[in-house]
């Protein structure tokens, strides 16, 4: 009897309604070691099995995708999984190739959906050696020896970002017809054997546009490309060959905001300035942020000597909180829900098993978000900004009410008079039982108290509150 498959390809629309958890393979949950700390430079002994026995961690918090580490063999050391040796091979420091399917299988019975990251830009060597590359093994295959500098990156200087090394890793060439199909066989492999959801492209700059386009249609699924970059012009341009794009211009922009107390007038001129560039059509795949393991942690950065102190947590809640429910995909650092407070690579790649504390206050603040937004199907609706100010910022996503403040040395009252809700509706806000309000002639005050975060729905929309 034929067996029928009952994996889907993920198309961009259905991971709208996505929330995502990164999580680096090798960091997140270990079935070897115990160990408390470890080198950080190098394996900590995480791995698919460890993930596997950790998913309702992860389910429990909200999240339903999870982004692992790009999953092939690199070369020794490379325990975040960006410098291949072998791309048909499965990295045997996470385990076995059937050790990802048996993860990925548990994951789909959790409605967890898969993203992995995919590194198409280079291969794991920094010499001339190509002969323990595989396939990649002849010099044909590879740029000429050159590196990107700084001034490239500055400049946006494509001819040398494209066919120049980063790291001094060694560079692959797509105008090769044999690497361009090579590189697109794989993937297809990669999506179909493993039943794979959705990617995250490493290094997406550095590859011609044209080579990404043929690479992402050949999937059929979500693709997120990677382009460390804020400026919203340059972005722009990879923009269909890629679903979406890390929305780092938000990132920047928030990060500030909530940070350095800044005007929050920014946020509605960010918002104005997406819609100019990347059109309405194609925001709602880009995929917004709060952490990564190409930055320092937020809560990294001391104030007066301490680390993660009250107000640093209240700024970075607040920084969470319009992550999880502004338009895109959302994106969540593992660790983030425990206030984890690394500093630059690799120190923000801490080990995370020995911190799976589901009464954490944070867990419970991102938990009550998420349940929230999938209450109300908030990822499929339209973002509609409710209104702004120097020191106040709201928005609604459908019947969800999200408010904001950069200024936490006081209060701050705001008349609403511009939103969607019917006269008499009492609005509730999702993170603190009983803080409610009720919409009177037309309109209703929201009161924020030192910086805090309300999100309200009306009161007659269930969400469990564990």
């Amino acid at each position: 009897m034929m067996m029928i498959s009952l994996y889907y390809c993920r198309t961009k629309e259905e991971w709208k309604n996505r929330t995502i958890y990164q999580l680096l393979t090798d960091r997140y949950a270990s079935t070897k070691s115990n160990s408390t700390s470890c080198n950080l430079g190098n394996y900590c002994g995480g791995n698919f099995k460890g993930i596997e026995k950790n998913l309702d961690y992860i389910k429990n918090l909200g999240f339903d995708a999870i982004w692992i580490s790009p999953i092939v063999q690199n070369y020794d050391g490379a325990y975040h999984g960006y410098a291949a040796k072998n791309i048909y091979q499965i990295n045997e420091h996470f385990g076995t190739a059937q050790d990802l399917k048996d993860l990925v299988n548990a994951c789909h019975q959790k409605d967890i959906w898969v993203m992995i990251d995919i590194v198409a830009n280079h291969m794991g060597n920094q010499d001339l050696d190509f002969s323990r590359n595989y396939p990649f093994n002849q010099s044909s295959h590879f740029h000429d020896l050159c590196e990107i500098s700084d001034s490239d990156f500055a400049t946006h200087n494509l001819v040398n970002i494209e066919r120049c090394r980063l790291f001094m890793l060694a560079d692959l060439n797509q105008d090769n017809t044999y690497v361009a199909n090579e590189l697109i066989n794989w993937i297809k492999w990669v999506v179909s054997e493993f039943n794979i959801d959705g990617i995250r492209i490493d290094t997406a700059m550095m590859v011609k546009g044209e080579f990404w386009k043929k690479f992402t249609e050949a999937t059929g699924i979500y693709s997120i490309g990677e382009v460390f970059d804020g400026d919203m012009g340059f972005l722009k341009q990879f923009i269909g060959p890629m679903d979406g794009l890390l929305n780092y211009p938000l990132f920047f922009t928030l990060r500030d905001v909530f940070l350095h107390w800044g005007d929050m007038y920014r946020i509605e001129s960010f918002y104005y300035n997406q819609l100019q560039t990347y059109g309405k059509n194609n925001i709602p795949y880009m995929a917004q942020f709060n952490d990564n393991h190409d930055n320092a942690r937020f809560l990294s950065d001391e104030v007066n000597g301490v680390q993660a102190s009250a107000l640093k947590i209240l700024q970075f809640k607040a920084f969470t909180a319009f992550t999880l429910t502004s338009i895109g995909v959302p994106i969540m650092y593992y660790g983030s829900e425990q206030l984890f407070t690394g500093g630059g690579d690799p120190k923000n790649r801490e080990i995370m098993w020995n911190s799976f504390n589901e009464n954490s206050d944070t867990y419970k603040f991102i938990k009550k978000i998420n349940q929230a937004r999938k209450a109300v199907n908030a990822g499929a609706q339209d973002q509609v900004q409710r209104y702004a100010d120097n020191d106040f910022y709201a928005f609604t996503r459908g019947q969800l009410f999200a408010a904001f403040t950069s200024k936490y040395d006081r209060d701050v009252i705001r008349k609403i008079t511009y939103h969607p809700y019917a006269e008499g509706t009492k609005l509730c806000n999702v993170l603190f039982t009983g803080d409610c309000v009720l919409v009177q002639n037309g309109s209703f005050q929201v009161y924020l108290r030192n910086g805090e975060v309300k999100i309200f729905l009306p009161d007659n929309i269930v969400v469990e509150m564990e």
